[in-house]
């Protein structure tokens, strides 16, 4: 799967992607080799917004087939595997 970004200016590639954390009202990814620090992809007016954002990312990785993630207990933070599919980040 790829995700575009919010902004429509970047593609990123579910294979390197090794975390997505919603944190206040940003999602943040990070991979092993090019955002080792994270790099957000989508800015939104509330921190409910974003996490209804992974949410939707989630049903799409889900219906992928590719359903292997964890969240960790704020449901903040979720790890993927494998690739397939397109997912778009909101504007708002």
């Amino acid at each position: 799967m790829i995700i575009v970004s919010q902004d429509k200016r970047e593609i990123i590639n579910f294979e390197n992607i090794t975390e997505i954390v919603v944190e206040d009202n940003q999602i943040t990814i990070t991979d092993d080799v090019y955002k080792e620090y994270g790099e957000i992809i989508g800015n939104y007016a509330t921190e409910e917004r974003a996490k209804e954002v992974l949410q939707g990312i989630i049903r799409a990785y889900e219906k992928a087939g590719n359903i292997m993630f964890e969240t960790d207990k704020d449901e903040r933070l979720l790890k993927l595997t494998h690739n397939s599919n397109v997912f778009e980040m909101p504007e708002e």
